[in-house]
């Protein structure tokens, strides 16, 4: 969008002009007032000017992540225009011949005449995409998506999960709907680091097994900025050991609190509603210390009780988990904070570290008429869940170095207090962690063929999984089996490392190329005990017959006859054997991407990525039992190997400005997808020779597992109305059997195989539409999101995730009093509709009817 407000020139800008935040830019040769407003969109800079542009006058193409000085050096490079910083995230452009403006004073300045800025928004966390999704994304050619802050904050969510619904091709898993951790699926494929999950880039590769969901991350809605979303692996950070994409959960930085020329600022956030929506609050400030330090903190509290379930249709399943109409279990306590120092220690140098603490404390359980004590069967549970993060930036405003460097550290606690008859199991916590880092570097080169950059260096990780028991479990033979006793969740180390480069090029002003290669590594090594068959002992022997000493009689002589004795056996014992694991191996990914621009506003592309996924701890070493009733029903398969896939991507990005009034907006992006995967890692059987016995296991599928869709996002915005939504289309064809050591084929659907393979439905689609009134303070919404049913064709239990199709219906508004002070307002499931969100289980319902209000406060 494009407006004329007055302008001042501005202080202190020395340490705006030297802070080396880059953004990811892709603005094809335009005319030059349209690429500044491309820039200012995507950077959230105000770039300000009151010398004519005149249509002719075009600026250079940006490809690539630069800093804004950079992107004006090199949009202004041969038109004879130059720049100044003025302030905060805001520049002047001058041009010596005719500027009106003449220099700008070095305090509070004079008024200027009127000028031109981009006004879309405040910053790169929004902008005029579905639900506020910022502008790059429409200028990058890939399957990417954004959760803004904006519909970050327009929706009050019980858990920060319910956000992924409204994205292309995304779902959040619920088959374990009582428990808050967020497990992703994006094109069918989740769980096992399948999707590199992270928050600031640290790496959430917590994993606890059960019927549904594995992989579990703890994060709040109360300190994000923005929710990045990659729907394929990419030859760059954060894809090392993915099969399928990425997921990072992104915190406030300063800039995000404080407005340009304030030394401090804040948000205060307070929402409560119906339906047990008891209250969520949070406050997050930031403090300029100086020019060149600022420090930022924030506390959030949730608390949210078990809710009542719609009243209107009926679920599938049994009836287990609920008393009455209210889902067991389903409330939640958060408490979060956040920390934050970012430092300018030199020039050219930038230091971020931050800390994010989530505490979340939850029920699981459910009702068996079989025991007594109320026939309420419950787990107590508690996750701490720390991300410790640095970041090192170093830019010196040259074109070979542009080099990021990061390091982190995620702890994960989960601590279990089981009652009932749960309290025969063992395990009493889960404590995983992982170390990981990277390093990367950006470099420019004008060739004889085009603009060259590249992007090159290292990522690495190192997972630690342990299992702790609440009690030993010694059986009345005196042998110790408590290490059964996991659960299904193994301990264990693993290792995976990644170098990578990528070549971006650029031949003509509207053709781009990028070609790209990774080298995934990983080491997994250590041992597991698993046990056979109860045999008993031999603790001692009984004569049956004394025997006699050699002699004679008068039917002869003999020889000694030795006392014959029988053995005495002792309780049963299960013999135990060893399973060492020691596996490890790489793989060469390329990828490749071509994109045109033929026009301003269209840009197809196309894309082919390898990926390669690794075994987890949970896969490698798993052993002991289902529960405390079977000690040796599960085994490793020393035999497991990673999964490799190839993904091909087509689509279109539209991002046009002006179409039927000055102010309207469209973005559009279409993309097209196959995948193949091989070695599908799914749950089956193994025989294991020594122990003379049957396990079950993770193995690998045979054949190819395929996948194929589409997905549409869309937006039109003419600010007085807009109107967006989404299309996700897929269609699943997962391989069916396995082959056991022994060459024996097994088919899955046979009851000693997978358990169950979560499928994504064939079809969701969401529309959002709303009107503003009263210059803009006013806004009234309505969203719908219809999903078609889900059968899943694979796994023994089956049944229990076949979903009906459902229609929810859902308003919101809000109200901006001032600048600072907003009042939203939202009513979700209107229809008050009874129905179990897809990719879960058909048992566990989503919430009725509920009413939400919240305050917005900033500062």
């Amino acid at each position: 969008m494009i407006t004329t407000v007055p302008a001042f020139g501005q202080n202190n800008v020395e340490a705006t002009a030297t802070t080396p935040t880059t953004y990811p830019l892709n603005i094809s040769a335009k005319p030059l007032a349209a690429a500044i407003a491309d820039l200012g969109a995507s950077s959230g800079w105000r770039i300000l000017y009151t010398i004519q542009l005149a249509p002719d006058i075009r600026s250079q193409p940006l490809n690539g992540t630069y800093t804004v000085a950079q992107a004006l050096a090199q949009l202004l490079a041969g038109t004879g225009i130059t720049y100044r910083i003025t302030g905060p995230k805001a520049a002047l452009l001058i041009d010596p011949s005719q500027s009106r403006a003449g220099p700008v004073p070095s305090g509070d300045g004079v008024q200027l005449d009127t000028i031109v800025v981009d006004a879309a928004r405040s910053d790169n966390t929004t902008g005029s995409g579905y639900q506020g999704t910022p502008n790059w994304v429409y200028q990058r050619p890939a399957a990417v998506s954004v959760i803004s802050r904006e519909a970050i904050e327009s929706s009050p969510t019980r858990n920060a999960r319910d956000l992924l619904d409204n994205v292309a091709g995304v779902y959040a898993n619920r088959s374990a709907a009582q428990n808050p951790g967020i497990s992703v699926n994006i094109r069918g494929l989740q769980d096992q680091d399948r999707i590199a999950t992270m928050i600031d880039g640290a790496r959430q590769n917590f994993q606890r097994s059960g019927h549904g969901a594995t992989q579990r991350t703890y994060v709040d809605t109360a300190f994000l900025r923005q929710i990045d979303v990659e729907k394929s692996t990419t030859s760059g950070v954060g894809s090392a050991g993915a099969l399928g994409g990425l997921v990072n959960f992104r915190t406030f930085i300063a800039d995000d609190l404080i407005k340009p020329g304030n030394q401090y600022g804040g948000v205060v956030n307070a929402t409560t509603g119906t339906n047990a929506y008891n209250f969520d609050g949070s406050t997050a400030a930031a403090v300029r210390v100086s020019e060149r330090f600022s420090v930022l903190g924030g506390v959030s509290y949730k608390n949210i009780g078990a809710y009542d379930i719609g009243k209107n249709g009926t679920i599938g399943g049994g009836t287990t988990a609920y008393d009455g109409n209210v889902f067991l279990f389903s409330g939640q306590e958060v408490f979060s904070t956040i920390l934050k120092a970012e430092a300018l220690t030199t020039e050219d140098v930038k230091i971020t570290i931050g800390w994010l603490h989530n505490d979340s404390r939850y029920n699981t359980g459910n009702y068996d008429d079989t025991i007594a004590r109320g026939g309420i069967l419950k787990s107590s549970e508690q996750v701490a869940n720390d991300t410790f993060t640095s970041a090192l930036d170093w830019n010196p405003g040259n074109d070979i170095v542009n080099l990021k460097a990061k390091l982190y550290y995620n702890h994960l606690k989960n601590d279990t207090v089981s009652d009932g008859a749960f309290a025969l199991t063992g395990p009493s916590n889960f404590v995983f962690s992982t170390l990981g880092g990277s390093v990367e570097n950006t470099s420019r080169f004008e060739t004889g063929i085009g603009a060259l950059a590249l992007n090159y260096g290292l990522e690495a990780f190192s997972d630690t999984g342990k299992t702790k028991l609440q009690r030993g479990f010694t059986d009345a033979n005196g042998v110790d089996y408590s290490s059964t006793l996991t659960g299904g969740t193994p301990s264990g180390d693993r290792d995976v490392a990644s170098g990578f480069g990528t070549a971006t090029l650029k031949p003509t002003e509207w053709v781009t190329l990028i070609g790209g290669v990774r080298y995934d590594w990983y080491h997994i090594a250590g041992n597991a005990t698993i046990y056979g068959d109860p045999k008993p002992p031999v603790i001692g022997q009984k004569m049956t017959d004394p025997g006699k000493p050699a002699g004679c009689n008068r039917r002869g002589c003999w020889d000694t006859i030795l006392p014959k004795y029988e053995p005495i056996y002792g309780p049963p014992v299960y013999p135990s054997y060893d399973v060492e694991i020691d596996k490890s191996g790489g793989a060469w990914l390329p990828s490749f991407t071509v994109a045109f621009q033929p026009t301003d506003w269209l840009q197809p592309f196309a894309k082919y990525s390898k990926s390669y996924r690794p075994p987890t701890i949970m896969e490698s070493f798993l052993n002991g039992g289902h529960d405390a009733n079977e000690i040796n029903g599960y085994a490793p398969n020393p035999f497991l190997r990673p999964e490799r896939g190839d993904t091909y991507e087509a689509g279109f990005n539209v991002l046009a400005n002006g179409i039927l009034t000055e102010r309207d907006t469209v973005r559009f992006k279409s993309v097209g997808f196959y995948r193949e995967i091989t070695d599908y890692i799914s749950f089956g059987q193994i025989r294991n020779t020594e122990a003379a016995k049957q396990y079950q296991t993770y193995v690998n599928l045979n054949g190819v597992t395929r996948m194929k869709g589409v997905e549409i996002e869309a937006n039109y915005d003419a600010r007085f109305l807009y109107i967006g939504g989404t299309v996700t289309r897929i269609d699943t064809d997962f391989a069916d059997s396995f082959t056991t050591p022994s060459g024996r084929n097994m088919p899955i659907n046979s009851g000693l195989g997978a358990a169950v393979i979560f499928e994504q439905p064939k079809l969701r689609v969401t529309l959002d539409a709303g009107i503003r009134l009263f210059d803009e303070k006013l806004t009234l919404g309505t969203r719908i999101v219809d999903v078609s049913k889900t059968v899943p064709a694979l796994g023994s239990l089956r049944s229990g995730y076949e979903m009906s199709g459902y229609r929810v219906y859902d308003i919101y508004g809000s109200y901006s009093f001032d600048e600072a002070t907003k009042l939203r307002f939202a009513v979700n499931n209107v229809t008050d509709l009874a129905y179990a969100p897809a990719v879960g289980a058909n048992f566990y319902a989503a919430p009725g009817r509920t009413a939400t209000v919240s305050l917005n406060y900033k500062f």
